[in-house]
């Protein structure tokens, strides 16, 4: 009788899984030794091939392609090595605490200096004057509107020539009433002077201004210009006039910045097609108490005046804010002398900031660097556009940093095994044995 050979199989694996159970862990699972290549290396120097990637703890060929390798030594640059790294350095200075935020908005009319044209009595409109044919025309107080047919306005001035006539004081000074209630006073003048009645009357606009129609967040989007053989009502609104060359900008400041803003505080603006407006002033007329959920940002009302009419309602405007900070960083009157770094300075993680400081000078012109942990506030601005970081701890004034080539110290640190952005401690202890 032929074995099974599914039998075999059975048999073999239960072998083996009985084999394994009986066998002690020291036997199966061994802590890996620490590579070759870096066992009793000295801190802060390592051999890297310039061809593969491959590190060792001593001179000598690359195992895997047999080229020599060189020294890497970490914090200490040769002339050579600055030249070929393009290294420059800058000088940690002091400077005035003073915060730029950047804003863009689109300019609207100034809703503050809106004022309506209402007839205050109703009839029907049989002409317009130019002040009722476009948006945009620069009305002077007292001019034409629209004449207005009304058969109401008739009526009131035949009553008031009959009490005149009868000498009814009453009737005429309760008539000559309703005709300054409709802002007709002449009218009612030209009656007592024995003036022939008329079904139609002028409207005139009591102020001036531009002619606008619709008003962004005023709620009024939707006006129109009076149209002939439109029967209008009273205080129909027949014109909206808002001062010319007054604007308004809504601008959003992001949340880490949002608590810097007061009321009053000047704005410099520009735009894409006219560049810097230093003729235009603004200021800040409003900031809202509480903060957007939805874009993390606080709403802030700039005013300005156009005197040169260098603006359109509807331009893209960039807003300038400069503010000033306490030691404690809180906006203040005056800013606080403070501490600062070249944001091309630092290295960041999100989390942990460091930069790479100047230890010491060597006759032959080599650089030795130390890793400066930092602690950093806001970011500021240069007077010449250039990003400076405020340090709270880790550099003094005065102490000079890497700033072009600092990522490629920092690179040779990790490469040696010191302290470095992502290593605090230096990478140079061997991984953790595999544990059961």
């Amino acid at each position: 009788m032929r074995w099974p050979s599914a039998l075999t199989a059975v048999l073999g694996l239960a072998a083996g899984a009985t084999l394994v159970a009986l066998l002690p862990e020291h036997a199966l699972f061994t802590a890996p030794a620490a590579p070759a290549s870096t066992v009793g290396s000295a801190p802060g120097e390592r051999w890297a091939c310039p061809m593969m990637d491959f590190i060792g703890a001593k001179a000598g060929a690359c195992p895997v392609c047999g080229m020599a390798m060189t020294k890497v030594t970490a914090g200490e640059l040769s002339l050579e090595q600055q030249r070929r790294m393009g290294l420059t350095l800058s000088t940690v200075t002091t400077g005035p605490a003073t915060a730029t935020i950047h804003a863009y908005g689109a300019v609207r009319y100034d809703d503050r200096t809106l004022q309506v044209v209402l007839p205050r009595l109703a009839g029907r409109v049989l002409k317009r004057y130019p002040a009722a044919l476009h948006p945009g025309t620069v009305v002077a107080a007292g001019d034409p509107v629209v004449d207005l047919y009304s058969p109401e306005l008739f009526a009131a001035q035949g009553e008031l020539a009959a009490a005149v006539k009868l000498a009814d004081t009453h009737a005429v000074h309760a008539l000559t009433d309703r005709f300054t209630r409709w802002n007709l006073p002449a009218l009612a003048a030209a009656v007592l002077a024995g003036a022939a009645p008329t079904d139609t009357v002028t409207i005139t606009t009591p102020f001036a201004g531009l002619v606008v129609l619709g008003l962004e967040g005023e709620g009024m989007a939707a006006a129109k210009l009076p149209t002939v053989g439109q029967e209008v009502m009273p205080d129909t609104p027949l014109l909206r006039l808002v001062a010319p060359r007054t604007f308004m900008v809504v601008v959003h400041v992001p949340e880490a910045r949002a608590h810097w803003l007061r009321v009053g505080q000047s704005v410099q603006l520009s735009s894409d097609d006219r560049g810097p407006l230093p003729d235009v002033a603004a200021a800040i007329t409003w900031v809202s108490p509480e903060l957007s959920a939805e874009i993390r940002a606080r709403e802030v009302h700039l005013h300005l005046s156009d005197p040169n009419s260098r603006l359109l309602v509807g331009s893209l405007v960039h807003a300038r804010f400069q503010a000033a900070l306490d030691a404690d960083l809180l906006a203040a009157d005056t800013p606080a002398q403070v501490t600062l770094v070249p944001k091309s300075a630092v290295l960041s993680t999100g989390v942990r900031h460091v930069a790479w400081r100047v230890s010491g000078k060597k006759d032959d012109g080599r650089l030795a660097f130390a890793l400066a942990p930092l602690a950093l506030g806001p970011r500021l601005e240069s007077a010449t556009g250039h990003d400076l970081y405020i340090v709270r701890a880790g550099l003094n004034p005065g102490d000079e940093v890497a700033t072009q080539g600092a990522f490629l110290i920092d690179s040779q640190a990790q490469l040696a095994g010191t302290p470095s952005l992502l290593f605090p401690l230096g990478a140079t202890a061997p991984a953790p044995a595999h544990q059961h």
